[in-house]
């Protein structure tokens, strides 16, 4: 048997036994531990709260961390492996960490999870009595009124109605005109200026911290919330917005009444929270796989096990083998070539951040003003690398000024062109005037747009929520692309774009 035969032969049984591998694992998944091709399958809430901190020298550390309080439809858990404890103080319970001296760790974090539950009706906590004459002065009191009065004058608007336009109110005035507010502030001056102004109004309001559910961010800060009391229920809204927010979206983890997070024996610190979707499938495959092994380093060995920051990261990263196979069906198989090998798959995934229609137009933009300085460029006979470094210098300036020109002209979809890989763009612009003084300008003009389509194209599918899901809890299934991929590798046949082209040779 010739050597090119065996290798071939090789190839092939390579490439069916990672598809035999990759259906097998899927199918001992969705039979044996639940999980679902569906997105719309069950799963729990993984949230990570990260508290980094300066130990003080020879001090033991101890963290208190308020219990967050669940919307309806799901209950809070700590997760088993978490090192806090859950304990009660004076009638609330927090999750407490302490860490004997000498601390030789700067970070801890405890991870816990929001699971679905029956829905429940608690009953409603009673409105807070009202007692604003000791703590308004006569100068709050003044700016106050002058605000009410250009906000409902004759006081007929619903607080449904009055809330929304006061933050609207309060969110376009300047921090001074809210400093003469509230001139002791240790949270949110919008808050508490709209705290003030409703209790004036006989509306109790409060202060709440919360998060989204949001999995699309790596790591969020807790933001800060107005909580009102009208129609017998609290009601939550965004300060910055003026629109109340959805319950199930939402996570408090603070009311005014108790604080965020205590923490002694350390000299600075902060807190941050990531969330992430987990399917509850891979939690039974946890439990199974430490049944077996009796151990929990090997037991947690597994994607799901990683902090949510890192999942939601490697999520966005699981549709890049599709989105490559594509690329390599555009070049090798259509014959359309790109303006550098995985340059679309890049942009795309800037395009991820921005929305299409914005990423698009900024980078033709970037694109173009680039070309244009590259050609001036040119003609100073520069060598490669101090030209290659002019024009990513040039690329960061152009970022930079259509940022702020989005900013001044209130276009925020077009702020965040910093998204662009720039050293992808600055070797873009460079290879498309190599090519335009080589090839000369269509062929560098086809290039380009073909590049931009296939971008929008593997836009289409980064964006896609169920292949992200489907690619993500079956991982195994990227061995599947992989094999497609080397099969791919073998074709050594007419590219379509050559069969219309050399169609006129087959005709009478």
């Amino acid at each position: 048997m010739p050597e090119s035969q065996f290798h071939r032969r090789s190839l092939y049984i390579l490439v069916a036994l990672l598809v035999v591998a990759a259906l097998a694992v899927a199918a001992v998944k969705i039979h044996f531990f639940g999980f679902s091709l569906s997105n719309q399958a069950e799963f729990f809430y993984q949230v990570d709260c990260a508290v980094s901190f300066d130990p003080e020298p020879e001090k033991p550390v101890r963290i208190s961390i308020a219990l967050p309080e669940p919307p309806d439809g799901w209950a809070f858990g700590l997760d088993p492996g978490t090192p806090f404890q859950i304990e009660d103080g004076n009638g609330r319970r927090r999750m407490v960490l302490e860490l004997a001296s000498p601390v030789r760790q700067n970070r801890a974090s405890c991870r816990f999870r929001l699971v679905p539950a029956p829905s429940r009706r608690a009953p409603l906590p009673a409105a807070p009595e009202q007692d604003v004459s000791v703590v308004v002065s006569d100068a709050s009191r003044a700016a106050a009124k002058a605000i009410l009065d250009r906000v409902d004058a004759e006081k007929k608007l619903a607080p449904a109605e009055l809330v929304p336009a006061l933050l609207g109110q309060l969110g376009a005035m300047p921090r001074r005109e809210k400093r003469a507010l509230v001139p002791v502030s240790a949270g949110d001056e919008t808050v508490e200026a709209a705290i003030l102004l409703l209790e004036l109004r006989g509306i109790p309001a409060r202060a709440v911290r919360g998060i989204l559910l949001d999995q699309k961010r790596y790591l969020q800060q807790p933001d800060n919330y107005l909580d009102v009391w009208y129609g017998g229920a609290w009601h939550i809204f965004r300060p910055g917005t003026g629109t109340e927010e959805t319950p199930r979206e939402f996570l408090i983890l603070q009311r005014s009444d108790r604080s965020l997070y205590e923490i002694a024996g350390v000299k600075r610190s902060s807190i941050g929270y990531s969330v992430t979707k987990v399917p509850a499938g891979a939690e039974r495959l946890n439990q199974i796989r430490a049944q077996i092994l009796e151990k929990r380093d090997l037991s947690d060995f597994s994607l799901f096990s990683l902090p949510a920051s890192e999942q939601n990261a490697f999520k966005r990263l699981a549709l890049l083998p599709l989105a490559i196979l594509l690329i390599v069906l555009i070049r090798n198989i259509v014959g359309i070539p790109t303006m550098g090998t995985f340059m679309p798959v890049l942009i795309a995934m800037a395009f991820l951040e921005m929305k299409l229609l914005p990423g698009l137009v900024n980078f033709v933009l970037i694109l173009t003003v680039g070309l244009l300085i590259r050609a001036w460029l040119s003609k100073l006979n520069l060598l490669m690398v101090p030209r290659i470094s002019a024009v990513v210098v040039v690329v960061i300036l152009l970022m930079q000024l259509i940022s702020v020109a989005a900013n001044f002209l209130n276009f925020p979809e077009f702020v965040d062109a910093t998204f662009f890989p720039i050293i992808i763009i600055a070797w873009t612009i460079e290879r498309a005037s190599t090519t335009w003084e080589e090839d000369g300008a269509t062929n560098t003009l086809k290039q380009l747009v073909a590049s931009t389509c296939a971008a929008a194209i593997c836009y289409f599918i980064l964006s896609s929520a169920y292949l992200q899901y489907v690619l993500y809890t079956f991982a195994e299934l990227n061995l599947i692309i992989l094999g497609v991929i080397l099969l791919l590798g073998t074709y050594t046949g007419y590219r379509f774009t050559e069969l219309m082209r050399f169609q006129p040779l087959v005709k009478k």
